[in-house]
């Protein structure tokens, strides 16, 4: 695992976990708002990066993502976030993780459990987009991924403000292998979700936003975690917030882990 840090480590440590097929190129964009007052931790998950190419599953890179905290020396985490995908290895750190942790924020994660062939259908699809992409020019590739109806359904009405997001996407498509592709489509679609004590369920916030497919796993959430707190940002697609506004969003997770 490749992870980067921004600020002082003497100061207050936060966690920023990547979305699929995403870097900490992506979280950086929202760490940079907390550099000056926070030590600011970027993990870029495993199969996301050349020098790791191989995604196993989000219980190895949670425990990778544990023990650096640990072998770092981070005695307590200010806030635990994850993205998208990134939400799902955040609640799998969160029930790994024996260092304090004041808040736990999971923005857009699709927590479902879908059936076998649901499955393959969608691992079918990523493996069809990074096949469709490789050998393409980054320009040309997001292009043609802002075509997809499937990326139409998740951008909804802000779509040209993912371009700086899919051409992370477009990068490591040219050289990611077909079965983490799989490996990383099971983590998105079959979620187990991991039990949690009630101080840890209390700290948590659950954020959606609107228009995003991965809001109809709310629902089994709410029955597993009824103590966490759950939000939505109106009129946004999948991770629209923090996409489309990041500064109003870095101010509303500052609030959250500051009042």
């Amino acid at each position: 695992m490749i992870v980067k840090t921004l600020g002082n480590k003497e100061n207050p440590a936060i966690l920023l976990i990547p979305a699929m097929f995403c870097t900490s190129e992506m979280t950086g964009l929202i760490g940079k708002y907390f550099e000056a007052d926070y030590y600011v931790i970027l993990p870029t998950l495993d199969g996301h990066h050349k020098e790791v190419r191989e995604y196993i599953s989000k219980e190895e890179d949670a425990r990778k993502i544990v023990a650096w905290l640990h072998e770092n020396g981070i005695g307590s985490v200010k806030l635990l976030q994850g993205t998208s995908m990134g939400a799902e290895v955040a609640l799998e750190v969160a029930s790994k993780l024996d260092l304090p942790v004041d808040h736990y924020f999971y923005d857009g994660g699709p927590f479902f459990h879908f059936p076998r062939l649901l499955r393959w259908i969608m691992a079918k699809k990523f493996t069809m987009f990074m096949t469709k992409i490789k050998g393409e020019d980054k320009d040309t590739a997001v292009d043609h991924l802002l075509l997809d109806p499937f990326v139409k359904k998740l951008g909804g009405d802000s779509l040209d403000s993912y371009r700086g997001m899919l051409n992370g996407f477009c990068e490591i498509g040219q050289w990611i292998d077909k079965k983490s592709v799989r490996r990383i489509s099971d983590t998105c679609y079959k979620c187990d979700l991991p039990d949690l004590d009630a101080g840890k369920v209390r700290k948590s916030v659950f954020f959606f936003s609107e228009k995003e497919p991965a809001r109809k796993s709310e629902k089994r959430l709410k029955k597993k975690y009824p103590e966490a707190v759950f939000d939505v940002g109106i009129g946004y697609g999948h991770c629209g917030f923090q996409i489309t506004d990041p500064d109003t969003y870095a101010g509303y997770i500052r609030n959250i882990i500051e009042n």
